[in-house]
Parts: C-alpha cells; sequence; structure tokens
C-alpha cells in the first residue's frame, strides 16, 4: 500500500511539473503581433458621412487642403466651403477671411464676433494663432485667427455637428 501511495505522489508530481513546464512554455512563446491599425489621416466623418482632405487650394497666400466633395464660393474678402444636407441644418461651413493691416479688433468688429469671447493662443506644426470659442450648446462656431506679415487671415468653422477631428485636421493642412 506504500508503495502505491509513493508511486501514486511520484506519478502526480510527474504530471504537475509536466503541466506547469507546458504551460510556461506556452506563456514563453511570442505571440504574433496584431498588425497595426492604419489610420487614414485625410479621412473625416460628419453626421456619418465620410470624406477626404484631398484638394490643395490657395487662397491670398494661405496654403490649405479641402474636401473636392465640399462646395466652394470665393468671395472678395473670404472664401467660403460648405455642404447642406437634403433634411437637417446645414452639415458645415469652412470659411477664410483675409484682412490687411487690420487689427484683432477691427476683425472681430467686422465679424460682429462679441468682445467677451477671450483670445487664446495656440499653434499647430505649421502656424501660430489665436482661438476664440463662442463655447455654443447647439454646434460649433470657432474662430482662429492667423497673423502673417501685415496680413491676418481669420478660419472659421461652423455646424451643428461634430466637427473637432475635420477641424483640427484642417488646421494641420493650412501653411504658407
Amino acid at each position: 500500500m506504500k508503495k502505491l501511495k509513493y508511486l501514486l505522489i511520484f506519478v502526480f508530481v510527474i504530471i504537475l511539473f509536466t503541466g506547469c513546464t507546458v504551460k510556461k512554455k506556452e506563456d514563453d512563446t511570442p505571440k504574433d503581433d496584431p498588425k497595426p491599425v492604419e489610420v487614414d489621416e485625410t479621412l473625416f466623418v460628419i453626421n456619418d458621412l465620410e470624406f477626404h482632405f484631398d484638394t490643395e487650394k490657395d487662397f491670398n497666400g494661405i496654403k490649405y487642403t479641402i474636401s473636392k466633395d465640399l462646395k466652394e464660393a470665393n468671395h472678395d474678402q473670404y472664401i467660403q466651403y460648405y455642404l447642406y444636407q437634403d433634411s437637417g441644418p446645414n452639415l458645415l461651413f469652412f470659411r477664410i477671411f483675409y484682412y490687411e493691416n487690420k487689427t484683432h479688433n477691427d476683425i472681430r468688429n467686422d465679424l460682429g464676433i462679441d468682445s467677451s469671447f477671450t483670445e487664446e493662443k495656440g499653434k499647430t506644426d505649421n502656424v501660430e494663432y489665436s482661438f476664440i470659442d463662442e463655447k455654443r450648446t447647439d454646434g460649433t462656431i470657432h474662430y482662429y485667427i492667423i497673423d502673417k506679415d501685415n496680413k491676418s487671415y481669420l478660419i472659421n468653422f461652423v455646424s451643428k455637428y461634430d466637427i473637432k477631428d475635420f477641424e483640427a485636421k484642417a488646421m494641420k493642412y493650412i501653411k504658407f
């Protein structure tokens, strides 16, 4: 009986040792690294509609990239890109205003931007700007004023939808 008991303990120890070794080997084996997810930096989505930054443009010395799917309206003082929807509010307005020899107060007065909205300094890899947020609860109205020599450009974003991704990417595409 003693021999059987020792034999069972021996077999149990062997099984336990072998099981741990196998498990350890499984844990030590390198796992396949998941393929990195490719992010399309040109893609932006607004109200479940997909667009791409795919067209380079220039307006009075400022260079930028925009989607060919947005409609363009060129005015003397500004250029506008927009898209209407069949139902619901307009999808988006993206405008670039151009000023020469104007102060920020002059620009704000011209566009009716309330003086109570403060300007915050910011920058991308390409430009430094003053940012104005109208702090709306019913959508986005943001302004970015970029000064270059004696010229100023005001970039305006307006939408009832979440356009944070579009706005951030559009600002990265701006160059001189």
